[in-house]
């Protein structure tokens, strides 16, 4: 799956994955200073036990994104392209971290061994709205159940699961941060960030009639994302937010081929940057008449790390949005 963007690997992962339904999620406790016994049971039920708090933190860069902007310094990141090309680390410090994987399911399993991790932290995705997992709970990211064992091998593996509710993501990773030693204090100032702007999203949603439609394009086609499937949308949508709800079946996307793309209407989109942007859009025959795109009405959807201080950025910029575009039907 090398240099397929990340968000078609999510794509990919949803659409070929075969399944295994998750018993349910369970709550984290931890030690207290880093020279206790620290433990931590993930959201696949599974409690990983040291005998200290992890101090050398390795993991996946969607969970790794939030986590520095709570304090985490990890020494290790896996991912689908470089820290640098990432712009969730735009404003971080990233020298002593030691990429082992910057592409879908390839990592240098040598030199994650040789970080000597304390813990890999990685993320899990349903794969229908059920909740249903994939089979062996392949980790998101990771080619195989192969790869799998080597990691865990290297160190224990704590899981988050990301789907349904965007506010129990959010305040899960937030209890991971806390476990892993984080300044409270800071976090619970960005929740109240958080609130503030969920606040003033609500209020912006309440007042118009906007369509918002998120998507992300390539040359196969058009793919709306599902609100209630992707977890910064549903969160999104808890506000107000009024989202394009796409007719073709399945999980997650809504997917549209060319010849079909003048089905996909709504007042204002949000692009995901890993595509097709504004000028290829309008190159498309079946795109000539859609009033958002001739409007201009284009903002990003950057999937803004799942952390309060940076999804309450989000909001307020997607208030902002909403209140400046206008209903074009």
């Amino acid at each position: 799956m090398t240099g397929i963007p990340r968000l078609r690997a999510v794509a990919t992962a949803l659409l070929a994955a075969s399944a295994l339904v998750l018993a349910g999620c369970s709550s984290g406790d931890s030690g207290g200073s880093s020279d206790e016994a620290w433990s931590f049971t993930d959201d696949l039920g599974q409690t990983v036990t040291l005998d200290h708090a992890p101090e050398r933190i390795a993991g996946q860069n969607d969970l790794l994104a939030p986590l520095m902007e709570y304090g985490a310094s990890p020494i290790a990141s896996y991912g689908f392209f470089s820290l640098e090309e990432d712009g969730r680390f735009a404003d971080f410090d990233t020298s002593g971290i030691t990429e082992v994987g910057t592409s879908y399911g390839e990592i240098n399993l040598d030199e994650l061994a040789l970080a000597k991790p304390d813990v890999i932290l990685a993320t899990i995705y349903p794969m229908d709205e059920d909740g249903t997992l994939p089979e062996g709970n392949l980790r998101y990211g990771l080619k195989d159940l192969a790869q799998q064992e080597q990691l865990e091998k290297i160190a224990p593996i704590v899981t988050v699961y990301v789907g349904g509710e965007g506010r129990k993501v959010l305040d899960r990773i937030a209890e991971l941060a806390t476990s892993l030693g984080s300044d409270q204090g800071k976090i619970d100032a960005a929740k109240q960030q958080f609130d503030t702007a969920g606040e003033t999203l609500k209020s912006a949603a309440a007042s118009s009639d906007l369509v918002v439609t998120p998507m992300y394009a390539d040359a196969d086609g058009l793919y709306t994302y599902k609100a209630d499937d992707e977890p910064t949308l549903q969160l999104y949508k808890t506000f107000g937010v009024n989202f394009f709800e796409p007719t073709p079946d399945g999980y997650y996307w809504g997917i549209y081929s060319w010849e079909n793309a003048t089905e996909v209407t709504g007042d204002t989109v949000l692009l995901a940057k890993d595509g097709y942007q504004l000028d290829a859009l309008k190159e498309q025959p079946t795109l000539a008449g859609n009033k958002a795109l001739n409007a201009g009405q284009v903002h990003p959807y950057n999937q803004a790390p799942m952390d309060y201080a940076s999804q309450a950025v989000y909001m307020t910029d997607l208030a902002g949005w909403i209140q400046q575009d206008k209903v074009l039907a």
